[in-house]
């Protein structure tokens, strides 16, 4: 070998031998989110529960059974409320896993068991991405049903948002689940990685994660929702035509209205949206354990309320092409002083859990017009005044007056 030759090749020896052996497989974050594991090394998790081992593995977590051994937790030091949380795990196909979300351990609760919402993981026909109420023994939040959007033997990513009381999880881009999680379960804590328990003489199995990200929402972030294109009949019966339309709910409490005895629930709304050439229609499904439209003051009465920014202008007093408009539990339809109630209709269906109200607002409505939009639910509990209030988007009393603080509707979809 010349010369040359040699020092190319001890060249190329040294360069090899300064790459790292332990390559993360690590991707950058999304854009507003947050690692909660760097690929290198467990800081910011602390194990809770169990024998069972947690390493760093060529850039992954990897969890791995110890017989004998409890439900074993890794757990963020950081508890977080509201989220949206990335993260990929691949799993053997005789173990089954989780995630915990704004789960706790404390020493009064089960000598420190970690208990909480659980977003599954199971390989095979499964009920992956389904949520489980681990260490408290209330089992299934969800309504598990088995399907196939998982995969065996490999990596599979999940989304995860917790907002409020609603939880979703897509598992490889599928929508697996949509929950309004009971008030029982808790709405703040760490999130967790499982290593389930294993029988005698079985395992030992393993569980990874990678690319774990998170990114906490605000309790006062503008919220974003779309509306698909269709067109209803307003009768208060829900058409076959709203089934694809995407839902929101109105789990932002007005606190300053909030004034109900303890055991009193607050009511809600899960809410839909549509248009058409010159139309919008809300379909609000409403859940109140007294329905009463006593009051004597139109916005006290168990009611729904849509705002509506026409212009999207988010200004702090109401213009020509913006509305407040409201329908009782009665069907009474009232409005805001300066909204024009010509461009407005609606029923009103009862149900077994409150009613329904579905509306029509005229609008100057095509397809990937952004409009601000909210929606509100009044409450009284049967003392003839307003003891609640719930709405999708802004949380305080202004909307009546301000729309600056509205939401955003998208219009999606061809005519």
């Amino acid at each position: 070998m010349n010369t040359l030759a040699r020092i190319t090749t001890c060249i190329a020896i040294t360069l090899l031998l300064s790459v790292p052996t332990n390559i993360s497989a690590q991707d950058s974050p999304p854009e507003g989110f947050t690692a909660l594991f760097d690929g290198k090394s467990l800081d910011g998790w602390e194990q809770k529960n169990g024998t069972a081992t947690y390493e760093v593995v060529d850039g992954t977590i990897l969890g791995k059974t110890a017989t004998g051994s409890p439900n074993s937790f890794l757990c963020t030091t950081k508890d977080y409320s509201d989220f949206e949380l990335h993260f990929e795990t691949k799993v053997d196909d005789d173990l089954n896993s989780g995630v915990q979300i704004r789960s706790l351990s404390k020493p009064d609760f089960k000598e420190g068991r970690v208990h909480g919402p659980q977003v599954e993981i199971e390989a095979g026909e499964g009920e992956s991405g389904f949520i489980y109420s681990e260490g408290t023994g209330r089992n299934w939040i969800s309504k598990p049903s088995a399907h196939k959007h998982f995969k065996d033997g490999d990596w599979n990513s999940y989304r995860v948002v917790a907002d409020g009381n609603r939880i979703q999880v897509w598992v490889n881009g599928t929508h697996i689940e949509d929950l309004d999680v009971p008030a029982i379960e808790s709405k703040a804590g760490f999130i967790g990685l499982q290593v389930h328990s294993i029988g005698k003489d079985k395992g030992p199995f393993q569980v990874q994660w990678r690319n774990i990200y998170i990114k906490e929402i605000a309790a006062d972030a503008v919220r974003v929702a779309q509306a698909s294109n269709g067109t209803p009949e307003i009768d208060g019966e829900i058409d076959d035509v709203w089934k694809n339309a995407k839902r929101i709910v109105t789990n932002r409490e007005v606190e300053e209205h909030n004034s109900l005895e303890e055991g009193k629930a607050v009511s809600t709304a899960s809410v839909r949206c549509l248009w058409d050439d010159g139309h919008l229609y809300c379909l609000a499904e409403v859940t109140d354990d007294n329905v009463t439209t006593e009051a004597y003051e139109d916005w006290a009465k168990d009611s729904i309320e849509f705002f509506v920014d026409g212009d999207m202008d988010r200004a702090s007093s109401y213009g020509d092409a913006d509305g407040q408009y409201r329908t009782n539990a009665a069907g009474e339809m009232t409005g805001g002083s300066s909204t024009n109630l010509e461009n407005y209709k609606s029923a009103v269906k009862k149900t077994e859990t409150g009613y329904i109200v579905e509306a029509c607002i005229k609008l100057n409505a095509e397809a990937g017009k952004k409009i601000g939009f909210d929606v509100q639910v009044n409450n009284d509990p049967g003392s003839g005044g307003r003891e609640s209030t719930a709405k999708w988007n802004d949380p305080t009393n202004n909307t009546w007056e301000d729309l600056s603080a509205i939401g955003t509707l998208e219009l999606v979809g061809d005519k």
